[in-house]
């Protein structure tokens, strides 16, 4: 126990570590719930707000621009006024956020308020993880983060059914009200029960490497929300990226030469921390073709509401929740490499599974291949996450928490950007060479005057049911377009995985098992004082 105490942990000097954690718990959920809410209610919100569709995506696309901006440092808040004041002060201004969001008068109110409220949410995560690593040692954290895990994938899950139920039997104001109660009493409990970390001042802010920060970040994901409506040739698209990679660029030269960098490169000697940022980046844009478009595949070809939706997505949810702590306790005995090698395998084997969709699937077969993603994501990305940041130093957990989640908030846009395109692209592809099929001679051409017919025998004009017919042929052509557009994006996410799946069996360091298992500080402290000779130094 002294070792530990000693190490920099806080878990033995904390009387109630677990009641910690459940403050924690409910920041995260809140703040992730909401970015899964406020999608589905973007159509009755643009309705009622009196706004055009390029206008209302701003409730999304400034949030997501403060996130950006925010998280990379996070790190260096965190180090400065110390986790407790950053971590009340991120649920004090999204509970203020959501609360004036709900009472939004007209569309220029709710970007405001959502920028608020995105001041909190930004902090919330990477602040939050900090805490955890700060508290629990990590021959302890693979529960911990299972725990944690739970309201990170269970919250994006339940999202939508939440939002559907309350936009379609109330209003959508009350997806920002929900946040008051819960962001009260998180704030509450946090201001008499969270514990004090030791912080130290890390000298004064490193304002042009906050500058190039700011600005890099902010174009590059800007540039990115900007690729599925202008595509990645137009000039706006192209000047943002290009500004944003140079600046990001200048960041990393900057950062190597200050001596209080506000984003620490330092984290990323670590071996094991650097692959689970590139494994789990690549996961990530993979998974942008299940979270994102399955979703679409349900309400534009199945044809379900979007509370049915919801409610077909839970048991996958649940899966998630149930093997999240499980995939935790494991972690601890037997490390990430194994849980990740089965979990890649099955969500490699369920997304190209995925890509094999008609528009007559069966609900069955969908259902099943999303509890196998679930499961295997459960299996994969805390034990990742929690194996990279286990052989982090103490003192640099926040900033590699920092890194870590932007590393999370840049490929999830990276994702976004470029499968919306490749999937848009291909579905005008396969709806150009279906068109092209349907003459008078071919099946199609025969369908569609058998259509006319049917419309005729009911009656109508010749012109009227051969109007008619078109129209129903164009519809049939467009979802089946569709569907393949949506399948080849799923093969290009199979493909992404199965790199992944490669990479996990090099995820592995004797540092790692060393520390997960305990073992380290004990070694260290049988060692002599001095070093003799050349002996090698066992954290390395």
């Amino acid at each position: 126990m002294e070792a530990t105490s000693n190490s920099g942990y806080e878990f033995d000097r904390i009387k109630a570590p677990w009641l910690q954690l459940a403050i924690i718990i409910l920041g995260v959920f809140m703040a992730i719930l909401d970015t899964s809410v406020v999608n589905v209610a973007i159509p009755t919100m643009k309705t009622e707000l009196s706004a055009s569709t390029a206008q209302i995506q701003w409730v999304l696309t400034g949030y997501m621009l403060v996130l950006g901006v925010l998280i990379p440092i996070s790190g260096w808040l965190t180090d400065k006024f110390g986790p407790k004041r950053l971590f009340l002060f991120a649920l004090f201004m999204f509970t203020l956020g959501s609360a004036l969001s709900g009472a939004a008068w007209n569309l220029d109110s709710i970007i405001f308020f959502r920028v608020i409220q995105a001041i909190g949410g930004g902090f919330m995560m990477p602040v939050s993880m900090a805490m955890v690593y700060r508290i629990f040692p990590p021959n302890r954290r693979g529960m911990v983060m299972g725990i944690l895990g739970i309201a990170m994938m269970a919250a994006p899950a339940f999202g939508p059914a939440l939002s559907g139920y309350l936009v379609e039997y109330s209003s959508w104001r009350w997806i920002f009200y929900i946040n008051v109660p819960i962001g009260i009493a998180g704030f509450f409990l946090g201001l008499a029960f969270m514990h004090e970390f030791s912080h130290g001042t890390k000298g004064k802010l490193d304002v042009l490497g906050f500058s190039l920060s700011t600005v890099g970040f902010f174009l590059l994901l800007y540039g990115f929300n900007e690729v599925p409506n202008h595509g990645w040739g137009s000039m706006i698209v192209v000047l943002c990226l290009t500004i944003g990679i140079l600046s990001l660029i200048a960041l990393v030269f900057v950062e190597l030469n200050v001596e209080n960098p506000v984003i620490n490169l330092a984290v990323l000697k670590s071996y094991m921390f650097s692959m689970s940022l590139v494994i789990t980046s690549i996961v990530g844009i993979a998974l942008f073709s299940g979270i994102f478009l399955l979703p679409l595949y349900l309400q534009n070809v199945m044809g379900f509401s979007a509370l049915k939706t919801g409610l077909f997505m839970t048991p996958a949810a649940l899966v998630s929740a149930v093997f999240m702590p499980i995939s935790g306790r494991l972690m601890d005995k037997i490390g990430a490499r194994p849980l990740g090698i089965v979990g890649l395998a099955a969500v490699t084997l369920a997304t190209f599974g995925f890509s094999g969709l008609t528009t007559v699937s069966t609900q069955s077969t969908i259902q099943w291949l999303y509890i196998a993603r679930s499961f295997g994501m459960a299996l994969t990305m805390m034990p990742v996450m929690t194996a990279g940041m286990n052989t982090v130093p103490v003192q640099l957990v926040s900033q590699a928490s920092a890194m870590s989640n932007t590393v999370r908030q840049v490929s999830s846009s990276l994702g976004i950007a470029v499968l919306t395109s490749y999937m848009t692209k291909q579905d005008k592809i396969h709806l150009y060479n279906m068109a092209s099929r349907v003459t008078n001679t071919s099946a199609a051409g025969g369908m569609l005057t058998q259509m006319q017919q049917m419309f005729q025998a009911h009656g109508m004009s010749l012109l009227a049911a051969k109007q008619a017919a078109i129209a129903m042929m164009d519809g049939l052509l467009q979802n089946q377009a569709f569907v393949g557009g949506l399948n080849d994006t799923f093969f290009v996410s199979t493909l992404l995985l199965v790199v992944s799946f490669v990479l996990i069996f090099f995820f592995g360091s004797r540092k790692e098992r060393e520390i997960r298992l305990g073992n380290l500080e004990k070694k260290k402290s049988q060692l002599p004082s001095s070093r003799e000779g050349n002996a090698p130094l066992l954290l390395e």
